[in-house]
């Protein structure tokens, strides 16, 4: 469990909470808005050739560290092919997406803090039944992502 005060912690691999959201398997590192920071820090596992549709952080900016696998990181106008070691950075405000390889992969992702409640929120109501687009644009929304197209999210 994360403490919630200020001196500090420390978490061994595979603590924190877990999420699996579209089959994507989440370890919440740093609960950014539970702990009243501005940034949320997520590993993910990645399957083979899945991510987010084309979206916006409003709040502020997201980064990737490449832990294991590929990944197709679209960032603006540029395109980075990402391998173990690598680091893409996307400034706030910045339209961008990404898909993991055909082998999965094991990313870092520093996101705006609440995020983390984005994919809890989904990934409940995932677990009940199912959720509409509006839904999910909406439930993104309050947490300061905005999705600019609904093509290939989450491999559906």
């Amino acid at each position: 469990m994360i403490p919630s005060d200020k001196r500090g912690y420390g978490l061994k691999r595979g603590e924190g909470q877990s999420i699996d959201f579209r089959g994507t398997k989440m370890t919440v590192k740093v609960p950014g808005a539970e702990l009243g920071e501005s940034y949320s820090l997520i590993e993910m596992v990645h399957p083979p050739n899945v991510g987010p549709a084309s979206h916006i952080h409003t709040t502020g900016a997201e980064a990737f560290y490449v832990l294991d696998g590929a990944y197709t990181i679209h960032s603006g106008e540029e395109v980075y092919r990402a391998a173990p070691g690598d680091f893409v950075y996307i400034p706030k405000g910045v339209p961008h997406l990404y898909q993991s390889g055909a082998s999965g992969g094991r990313v870092l992702v520093l996101s705006p803090a609440g995020l983390e409640r984005y994919f809890t929120e989904v990934s409940d109501l995932l677990r009940v039944g199912t959720i509409t687009w509006d839904m999910e644009q909406a439930i993104a929304k309050q947490y300061g992502q905005e999705f600019l197209d609904g093509l290939k999210h989450w491999g559906q």
